[in-house]
């Protein structure tokens, strides 16, 4: 008997496919010489063997084969098939049995998952190196959350946080806009800035 086909540490996720390479099926020998029945058995063992452990092996109790053939635990159909359904299988040390074919496809498949697991763990740490290198000066902040006494477009008027501020674009001295009503802003009560000071005046002058 020779080493396992495929190595003890290969573990796979259950994949809802596997590979069949057609041509290669359709001019082998065994596709020219097996029975419905026996093509049967052996396509069930093919792909349940994926999801044994290794991958891409099978046990060598005629019980477990006959149920994973799905052959209803017929023994006795399954020693009418078993010749040709085992085709190519071959034991190996550790006492289970591999086909040179699936093994080969379950080691392309393993490299493959390891491939895009490495990328995706690689592309996700970029990504949060990136995040992390953002300044706080690159960062925007909504006025409205923090209740910033003059969020965008208010800015500051004269005598209110920095003379010399023009109020929309006019000059210092120009009449000032018509005040606007806290909540729209995010001003909670009681505010007393320049703008919700003439607010209140307004609703008590109207009232």
């Amino acid at each position: 008997m020779s080493a396992p086909l495929v190595p003890p540490d290969i573990v796979i996720p259950r994949l809802p496919w596997v590979p069949v390479y057609a041509d290669r099926l359709w001019e082998s020998n065994f596709f020219a010489v097996a029975t419905d029945a026996e093509f049967r058995a052996a396509f069930c063992l093919w792909l349940k063997s994926w999801n044994q452990t290794p991958p891409g092996s099978l046990p060598t109790d005629d019980r477990l084969l006959c149920r994973l053939a799905e052959l209803n635990g017929n023994l006795a159909k399954w020693r009418k098939v078993k010749g040709i359904a085992l085709r190519h299988w071959v034991e190996c040390d550790d006492g289970r049995l591999y086909h040179p074919v699936i093994a080969e496809f379950v080691i392309l498949a393993a490299n493959k998952l390891n491939t895009n697991q490495r990328r995706t763990i690689n592309a996700t740490k970029n990504r949060w190196k990136s995040t992390k290198d953002v300044s706080v000066t690159d960062s925007v902040t909504d006025p409205y959350s923090t209740g910033h006494r003059y969020p965008p477009p208010y800015p500051p008027r004269d005598g209110e946080g920095g003379k010399g501020f023009s109020t929309f674009g006019l000059k210092n001295g120009a009449a000032r806009s018509a005040p606007i009503n806290p909540k729209i802003m995010g001003h909670s009560a009681p505010c007393h800035c320049d703008n919700c000071t003439r607010w209140a005046a307004q609703q008590r002058s109207a009232g």
